[in-house]
């Protein structure tokens, strides 16, 4: 029977350290805590093994300390484990020194047994026709199953309120491991009462902490049907993210992964990453924005929703995120055409009311153009003719003024050019450019006729609203034209 238990928790001692490693380099955030626990029970495991396999009191003392010390920092471990994973946070320093403090006491008095032998003795039994080294308890060892035991208890209780304040779909990830603390307890509790010599309870504390590696880092509550409900979510084209009541991410599809850019299963960084894309996204329901990566724009709709469980308590939420930058295209090309006009490229009436209402009157030039004798050139030429000509006037405007500058076609042979941000210096650059129109204009070529524009120049520092700003340019164009066209008139005194 010796044998057999000594090779089962060299066994288990093995599992241990290969679950500490794993939980160690574990890129979940419950990770480090999680190799803390494993850690902390290989000792005592390591402690009941010598026990158990030493036929020498000295040897077996040895065990007894290892294995006693060792349960002192594997409920410590537990503790902290039971805070991270039930996500106990305001509370989280209160526990803590409520355990630290009786557990100093029980490691100083422990250490001291040597001395005093006031915790406990250990004396040779018969067990499979060896010398088997018997604990006997002191007062020491009481205190030290007190400390224990209510911490574990502590621990115990902590699963139990975090089980009913959960969703049931949540109870599975609790239940287990709670179930599994219960078991071990009555176990390790029945050893003490039997008076059976091995301690065979530390396989329940070994195989609790095997099932807490699992549950914490690889097992998902109703695995079938998550499963079922991953597989259809990975095939949808949006990138989907869920997360418990707490916002921490705990599945992506397939999209959401490549969005994210975070490797398979690893969805702690999720929240930080979109917050780094877009923003403030879980403020709004519904949301659009713009990712700039180098010279491409995507955009992308944000789409928020909360879930809630049967009693309608609140257990998480997803986030849909869809890339509609095709959508956004066509939405800017519709909207450049119905502002835009078809034969020149400026902007027409629609997108010449639009500037109207939305730049600066006091800082802005409208200088209203009027194509001379447009109608002979119709009559004369025809209207292929003629189209290409006021195409070719467009092409000149355009040019002859700056980036920042408007120019509508707003009628059949009649522009307006919006100058923002100007004041009286650029009077003289309007001469010249009018000049330049008409220059350029003045020459036959290409097989199209000569041709020339007249020109009303008005700026809104003379103007109460941009309606009235038009009126002056039509006044300054009607003097214009009354001249003998071909030229340009700056509304003011002279030209009312």
């Amino acid at each position: 029977m010796r044998i057999f238990f000594s090779i089962t928790f060299v066994l288990l001692i093995a599992a241990l350290a290969l679950c500490c490693y794993k939980a160690h380099y574990s890129r979940k955030d419950i990770g480090r805590t999680v190799a803390m626990l494993e850690g902390a029970l290989i000792p005592p495991v390591i402690g009941n093994l010598l026990i158990i396999a030493s036929t020498q009191r000295t040897l077996s003392t040895i065990g007894c300390y290892i294995y006693y010390l060792g349960m002192d920092s594997a409920i410590y471990a537990l503790l902290l484990f039971s805070l991270k994973y039930c996500q106990i946070g305001k509370e989280k320093r209160k526990y803590k020194l409520f355990a630290e403090i009786p557990l100093v006491i029980d490691v100083v008095q422990m250490l001291l047994n040597p001395l005093f032998h006031h915790a406990f003795r250990t004396t040779p039994i018969l067990v499979d026709g060896a010398d088997y080294y018997r604990l006997i308890p002191y007062l020491g060892q009481t205190y030290h199953r007190v400390v224990d035991y209510g911490i574990l208890g502590v621990a115990i209780v902590i699963f139990t309120v975090k089980l009913f304040r959960s969703a049931r779909i949540e109870w599975e990830r609790y239940f287990v491991i709670l179930a599994s603390m219960i078991i071990t307890s009555i176990w390790e509790t029945a050893y003490i009462f039997s008076g059976t010599p091995v301690d065979r309870a530390m396989i329940g504390f070994a195989v609790f902490g095997i099932l807490v590696y699992l549950l914490s880092l690889h097992y998902r509550p109703l695995r079938l049907l998550d499963s079922m409900l991953a597989n259809m979510a990975s095939e949808m084209p949006e990138a989907l993210f869920f997360f418990d009541a707490t916002g921490h991410c705990i599945w992506a599809n397939k999209p959401g992964i490549a969005l994210a850019e975070i490797e398979k299963n690893n969805f702690d960084p999720v929240p930080d990453k979109l917050h780094a894309l877009f923003g403030e996204y879980q403020r709004e329901e519904s949301a659009q924005r713009e990712v700039t990566a180098g010279s491409t724009v995507k955009s992308y709709v944000l789409e928020n929703h909360s879930v809630t469980d049967d009693r309608q308590r609140p257990i998480g939420s997803f986030l849909s995120i869809r890339d509609n930058t095709e959508e956004q295209k066509t939405l800017r090309r519709e909207i450049h055409k119905a502002m835009h006009d078809s034969l020149t490229g400026l902007y027409n009436r629609a997108g010449y009311d639009l500037l109207m209402n939305s730049l600066d009157l006091k800082t802005t030039y409208l200088l209203l153009i009027d194509l001379d004798s447009f109608k002979t050139v119709n009559d004369t030429y025809g209207h292929e003719i003629g189209d290409k000509v006021l195409k070719k006037t467009a092409e000149i405007i355009t040019a002859s003024f700056r980036a920042d500058d408007c120019a509508c076609r707003i009628g059949g042979d009649e522009f307006v050019v919006f100058m923002v941000h100007t004041g009286e210096q650029q009077k003289q650059q309007i001469i010249n450019r009018v000049n330049q129109i008409n220059a350029v204009l003045g020459k036959a070529e290409d097989g199209l006729p000569a041709a020339s524009v007249s020109v009303g120049v008005a700026h809104g520092r003379n103007a109460a609203s941009m309606s009235e700003l038009f009126e002056h340019a039509d006044q300054a164009l009607y003097q214009t034209k009354h001249r003998g066209k071909k030229g340009y008139t700056f509304y003011g005194p002279s030209s009312t």
